[in-house]
């Protein structure tokens, strides 16, 4: 069935609606119009406006992108279409659409949705196991240029079935007042707007990456003080869509949405079909159940249980010992995003069923230990497919006084331990009435305590994904702040490269089933491209006990559901994916196959990771004969992502050295300033694996493999 919802308004500047005084809005006869159950796309004054939405009960989606003028544009949900609800937050309506109603989405069910033919499964041809499962991580480029008043941070260009796009990110000296114009080669300008969160100017970007007649290879950025600044651009997400290898059986989640007793039929059938590859594992602690706070069973699905729940992991590899590096594959934390189950089962089968056949996955089951839950929230799931397609949170309403159980519960990503409410972090509520509602205390959900249950009780655990919808990001810690915007503690330089040049790999895969990109404007830490959201599982799962900069587990966040490039109107289109419940025939699984692409290429990064023997090789941009006239800033630049460890008083650099830092928020390697004639700069780099550059010991007293320069100032 392909449902009939009129488009969401595109979101380049040409097609929305003008700004207005608060409390006004320019979508009045939508309002007259406005449907019972509302999805709204609104335009906000700040990231401070969106958090008081979210405060006063406004359910404010993932997606959020920057609007012009330092502006923030956000699809909403509007339980009772009341649009003027946002109003009174300096929201504007720029457009509002209805949903697709419950008996609509019952038809995209698993036993209701269309059979998809073999030509409907042709319609994309993916490649996600082209290279014998050797592909590891690229290396991210550095930053480009810059000048007293400019750093261009990234420039990127990509090529896809839709056309040539440039996305460009540029920081000013001169902060949000700045006015910074770019030029691209091919002679197209762009204004970039002012990204500025809780009053901190982060950097200007594209409100969207733009089309461009032909790839962009380099561009000029010029400052309102009338400086400029010329950089190189970069290739994004390089992979091609070139078709699986011939035999690789692929698009296994072909006859709709599942609950979780669905979902754990396909797992348990596969662990029986392969007792050698897997097993199913019990999560401890049942849930609470599909039913209503009073303890009556929901009537919205006779065959569904009503009791406390087990939720299931199915867990993947040829020796399962503990020896092997760990993955841990989860999705559905929020009970609506219905195609991120699908990507976790579709990952699984294809995993098992290529196994023997398939030189990539073959060698991913072997050199892997991987731990999939399909289904984290099975209450939720439940009650959003078969009560109120809106439900995000559990079923336990902690004894809140809801009139209905419409979207009652907590909000599972909103119950960790790490950069919590508790703790004073933002981006969570203490109204039991909110969609953001951390719960009674830190961990009180069964289903988040059944997460740390598995990485406490495995601790070869060393890489995690958790996948949600929609909007279209890859993301990283940290992901919550203080009020005073102070974030948890961010990666340092060589982890925070590793995740970039990670997602190359990651993205790159998604890519190769039909060309759809993940923007690099939403890659990176969740606080530098979304917002704050305190005591999510990403932050738990990446700091240790300490809390430190360095992981305990390289943890990412994956939403699908990207923004599609509407040829026709030559603007990006948010409603095309479907939301959170997309079409299964025309979309949703189309997202499921890409995204469990993407779910390969996490597992082809951790096992580069775990079979990585090769050290790092690292190089000073310093003259031949390290000759200056004055003061000099030397970078480094590193084969991989790598720690680089420096002295420059002379003495022998170890563990304890200074290190190169990173040069603001998306900022590449800062440079180590020199300033004193004859100074000898020392040091060796170390990747995310342990790897040291040379054959160096950093605890020992040779000098043998440690790297050696002077620098002469005249």
């Amino acid at each position: 069935m392909t449902l009939i919802i009129p488009a969401l308004v595109a979101l380049g500047a040409s097609l929305l609606l003008p700004m207005t005084s608060a409390g006004e809005t320019q979508a009045t006869a939508h309002a007259d119009e406005a449907p019972v159950e509302t999805v709204a796309r609104v335009r906000v004054p700040s990231t401070d406006a969106l958090r008081d939405m979210q405060e006063a009960g406004i359910d404010v989606t993932h997606e959020v992108a920057q609007g012009p003028n330092g502006t923030f544009d956000a699809t909403v949900i509007l339980p009772g279409g009341d649009v003027d609800r946002v109003a009174k937050h300096g929201a504007v309506v720029l457009d509002t659409l209805a949903a697709p109603t419950q008996e609509e989405l019952a038809a995209e069910l698993k036993g209701n949705a269309a059979e998809l033919t073999s030509a409907q499964k042709r319609l994309a041809k993916p490649a996600p196991t082209s290279d014998n499962g050797e592909r590891g991580a690229s290396q991210r480029p550095a930053p480009t240029a810059r000048n007293a008043t400019l750093t261009v941070l990234r420039a990127d260009r990509w090529t896809s079935a839709d056309g040539d796009f440039l996305s460009v990110e540029v920081r000013s000296a001169l902060g949000e007042d700045d006015t910074v114009e770019v030029e691209t080669d091919t002679g197209e300008t762009h204004t970039l707007s002012p990204f500025t969160d809780r009053g901190v100017y982060l950097y200007h970007r594209m409100t969207l990456p733009e089309p461009s007649d032909e790839p962009v290879t380099s561009i000029t950025a010029t400052s309102s003080d009338g400086t400029s600044v010329t950089s190189t651009t970069a290739e994004w997400a390089s992979g091609d869509v070139s078709g699986f290898p011939e035999g690789f059986r692929w698009g296994f989640t072909d006859d709709g949405y599942v609950d979780a007793t669905q979902s754990d039929e396909i797992i348990e059938k596969l662990a029986a079909q392969f007792p050698d590859l897997a097993e199913i594992v019990e999560l401890p602690r049942e849930t609470h159940g599909y039913n209503l706070p009073d303890g009556t069973p929901l009537a919205g699905h006779g065959s569904y249980p009503a009791d406390p729940y087990t939720v299931k992991a199915i867990r993947i590899g040829a020796d399962r010992d503990g020896s092997k590096t760990g993955v841990l594959l989860y999705s559905q934390e929020h009970a609506r995003e219905w195609v991120t189950s699908l990507v976790a089962l579709e990952t699984a089968q294809r995993l098992l069923h290529n196994y023997g056949s398939d030189p990539t996955t073959t060698a991913l089951v072997n050199d892997l230990d991987i731990f999939i839950v399909p289904m984290i929230n099975p209450d939720g799931v439940a009650y959003s497919l078969y009560d109120d397609r809106f439900q995000r949170d559990n079923m336990n309403v902690d004894d809140c006084d809801y009139a209905t159980p419409t979207n009652a519960g907590i909000d599972l990503n909103r119950n960790f331990s790490v950069g919590s409410l508790f703790d004073g972090y933002v981006g969570a509520s203490s109204d039991c009435r909110s969609s953001v509602y951390a719960g009674s205390a830190e961990l009180s959900e069964a289903e988040s305590s059944n997460e740390m249950w598995l990485t406490e009780n495995f601790p070869n655990i060393q890489f995690a994904m958790n996948t949600h919808s929609f909007g279209g990001y890859f993301m990283w810690s940290p992901a919550a702040y203080l009020p005073d915007r102070t974030t948890l503690p961010r990666p340092d330089l060589a982890t925070e490269d590793y995740f970039f040049q990670a997602s190359e790999t990651i993205l790159s895969r998604i890519k190769e089933f039909r060309g759809t990109v993940v923007w690099p404007g939403r890659t990176g830490p969740v606080v530098d491209v979304l917002y704050s959201a305190a005591g999510n599982s990403g932050d738990e799962h990446f700091y240790d006990d300490q809390i430190t900069s360095e992981p305990d587990i390289y943890a990412w966040d994956f939403e699908v559901g990207t923004p599609l490039w509407d040829q026709t109107t030559q603007q990006w289109d948010t409603s095309a994916g479907g939301f959170f419940w997309p079409d299964f025939e025309t979309e949703g699984f189309q997202q499921a196959m890409e995204f469990a692409n993407g779910w390969y290429g996490i597992l082809e990064v951790a096992r580069a990771y775990a079979t990585d023997d090769d050290a790092p090789t690292s190089k000073a941009n310093v003259n031949e004969r390290g000759v200056y006239d004055g003061p000099v800033d030397v970078f480094f630049q590193t084969s991989e992502a790598a720690e680089i460890y420096y002295t420059i008083d002379g003495s022998r650099p170890d563990w304890d050295s200074p290190t190169v830092q990173q040069d603001g928020v998306r900022g590449g390697p800062a440079p180590v300033r020199i300033t004193e004639n004859r100074t000898k700069l020392q040091w060796f780099a170390v990747d995310e694996a342990g790897n040291v550059e040379g054959g160096y010991n950093p605890d020992g007293t040779s000098y043998r493999g440690l790297n050696q320069v002077t620098v002469k100032i005249r």
